[in-house]
């Protein structure tokens, strides 16, 4: 009976679980489930007709942003500090003398915005190879710079109003903290255990099974 049903077993028409080792957890994958009329809300199309350049867009060259402080001139990557940051590097200490129901920690960092491009009608994939090269040059800088002081240097990029995200420029977060997360102390302990169980990097193992499957 078990070999008949791992014979027929389909993962696209039968439930079950999938395992994620970054997390050390297991996902329920019910993708037949695909097949069900979809009445949920659907998102209005991004916008055709973003200019190249709008005077209020405050990521703009020469744009006033909300601080009052006025863009330079750029034509390149520009770089500034959030106006509005989640971290703070001169957050006071809570101290530790708590309840452990309701324990709390000091959470210091500091959160920059970096644009790609200085036209607002255009996205990474698009700009020209040595202009993605000069954002990823950023980058790696900024992980270096950060990292010499922050345990963590995460650089994301959010997409469309939903995630805050209301002003159509190319643009990233660059975020550094003195703690490590939690999805990312997860996986650091995760991608050790496998480490140490199997002698290879997770990822590069997992990489390579990818690249031989095609």
């Amino acid at each position: 009976m078990d070999s008949m049903s791992k014979h027929m077993f389909d993962p696209k028409e039968h439930q079950h679980l999938r395992y994620n080792p970054l997390r050390d957890s297991w996902v329920l994958v019910s993708a037949h489930r695909m097949k069900r009329p979809w009445k949920g809300q659907v998102e209005k199309p991004p916008e055709d007709n973003i200019p190249r350049h709008d005077p209020n867009n405050p990521l703009c060259p020469g744009s006033v942003r909300a601080n009052g402080e006025v863009n330079p001139e750029y034509d390149s990557t520009f770089m500034f500090d959030n106006d509005f940051p989640a971290l703070q590097p001169d957050a006071p200490d809570p101290g530790s003398d708590h309840h452990p129901l309701f324990q709390s920690k000091a959470a210091r960092g500091v959160c920059k915005v970096m644009c790609f491009h200085p036209w607002s009608d255009i996205t990474l994939p698009l700009m020209q190879p040595v202009e993605i090269r000069k954002v990823i040059d950023k980058w790696a800088d900024l992980i270096v710079e950060l990292g010499a002081e922050y345990t963590w240097v995460q650089i994301f990029e959010n997409k469309g109003a939903m995630m805050g995200c209301s002003n159509p420029h190319p643009h990233c977060q660059v975020w550094a903290s003195n703690f490590l997360p939690n999805e990312a102390t997860l996986a650091e302990r995760c991608q050790r255990d496998f480490l140490q169980k199997h002698g290879e990097p997770l990822l590069l193992q997992y990489a390579r099974m990818e690249a031989q499957a095609q």
